[in-house]
């Protein structure tokens, strides 16, 4: 209910469009691609994830029309609208998508993982994690709980290189990361793996149910079918890893959701 409620208070960005439905011949499709890239340049943006776009258009007969989220919070302000056919999201973010009448029709295929390190041998009094609510942040504070895990301050980044920068200088002494730059800073010789994060889906393609089921199973069928090209451009814009889609309708999400009703949210 808290979390319904936070919901409920937040508003609908005036720079966010108001798309019609699909069947306008338009396909809306509005993409987060995570902390680690939400400060990524429009131009940039719009001719990496095009293709994507185009690709699941096209499977509608239409024209692709894109938005780009640079924050969880305006996310959640464009579900109080429901105005978006598609949503491709981080998996704690889909989970909040899913309480909106929508539904998964695909994944990455790389599952999402994570880790929390921390400085050799320190003693932990403070944790440095991404911004509230992303997958990093809600799988940590899962994790810590789970090692009980007590007493230790929380400070929120927006991201993970803002979360190496606080444990590099000594604001947090261990911190939540992505596998890849986890293993990157692990490798300098000065941290090491605290505690493994519980692995889960990753990046998720989200369809309104307002679309038939026979719409959302030709969308998840061209996103499955996207040329290699198309995926490698796609990386370009998210931070996580991306070689190719799957289909899956039934995600399983009870581990995130089980993290964010403990963690208030």
């Amino acid at each position: 209910m808290r979390r319904r409620s936070f919901l409920a208070g937040l508003t609908l960005l005036p720079a966010l469009p108001l798309v019609a439905h699909a069947a306008s011949g338009d396909l809306s499709i509005g993409i987060y691609p995570g902390t680690g890239k939400a400060d990524i340049v429009m131009g940039d943006f719009r001719a990496h994830a095009m293709p994507f776009a185009q690709a699941l258009a096209a499977a509608q007969g239409g024209k692709p029309k894109l938005t780009l989220f640079r924050s969880i919070r305006s996310v959640m302000g464009s579900l109080k609208g429901g105005r978006l056919d598609l949503y491709f999201v981080p998996p704690s973010v889909a989970v909040a998508v899913l309480d909106h009448d929508y539904s998964p029709i695909a994944r990455v295929r790389d599952q999402a993982t994570g880790v929390l390190v921390r400085r050799k041998g320190a003693t932990v009094t403070a944790v440095a994690l991404t911004e509230k609510e992303s997958w990093l942040d809600v799988m940590a504070r899962h994790t810590l709980k789970r090692n009980k895990i007590e007493g230790v301050k929380i400070f929120n980044f927006k991201t993970q290189e803002d979360v190496a920068l606080a444990m590099q200088r000594d604001y947090a002494q261990a911190g939540s990361l992505r596998s890849k730059l986890a293993d990157e800073l692990i490798a300098r010789g000065e941290y090491e793996l605290w505690h493994p994060l519980p692995t889960t889906p990753d990046f998720t393609l989200m369809a309104s149910n307002r679309l038939s089921a026979a719409e959302q199973n030709r969308l998840g069928a061209a996103a499955v079918a996207l040329s290699p090209e198309a995926i490698q451009t796609l990386q370009k814009t998210i931070h996580s890893k991306v070689t190719g889609f799957v289909i899956d309708k039934e995600a399983d999400y009870k581990v995130i959701k089980q993290a964010i009703s403990e963690a208030g949210y």
